[in-house]
């Protein structure tokens, strides 16, 4: 098949007998995804939700208030740690969108020295920004946001840790 064999258009409801039809590897495309350029809030994909309310700063990480409004993440408490984290993509939550998970270039320098693949944290010392230092102080939040995917560009692979420690 070819690129244009593979559209499919539905207007309802849609069902797949299994009974009557095999599916192989070679009959779903695979997700490609490359490095996103270095310019911050790129993405290259993932899953980009669009909702919410207030003004954000594209490529910071953001914490929904329950409100609903977007708001810095910082590692200092567990409210601002805890709940659904996503990075912005311009300064509209919902006409830009918030990265919720994907291939996203961050705003400011991922802090520390990170390498390829590197471990990435909410920082404690600054809001929206991620580091390489899982967080010390009593009452912060160690949950893993992700990896680095270069060294030197903020380009990293956005997919927060469900789980988080709260230390003592």
């Amino acid at each position: 098949t070819t690129d244009s064999d593979m559209t499919l258009t539905v207007d309802g409801n849609i069902a797949l007998n299994a009974g009557t039809t095999s599916v192989n590897s070679t009959d779903i495309p695979l997700r490609k995804y490359s490095l996103p350029s270095s310019t911050v809030g790129d993405y290259s994909g993932g899953d980009v939700y669009y909702y919410g309310s207030g003004s954000t700063v594209k490529g910071s990480i953001y914490y929904m208030a329950s409100g609903g409004g977007w708001t810095l993440a910082d590692a200092d408490g567990v409210s601002s740690a805890s709940g659904l984290l996503a990075v912005a993509l311009g300064t509209d939550p919902d006409v830009d969108g918030m990265l919720l998970r994907g291939f996203v270039t961050l705003l400011t320098e991922v802090e520390g020295t990170e390498a390829i693949g590197s471990v990435l944290y909410l920082s404690a010392t600054d809001t929206g920004i991620a580091t390489i230092t899982a967080p010390t102080g009593s009452g912060d939040i160690v949950r893993v946001l992700g990896y680095s995917l270069h060294a030197t560009d903020n380009q990293v692979y956005f997919s927060p840790d469900n789980t988080f420690v709260e230390l003592a």
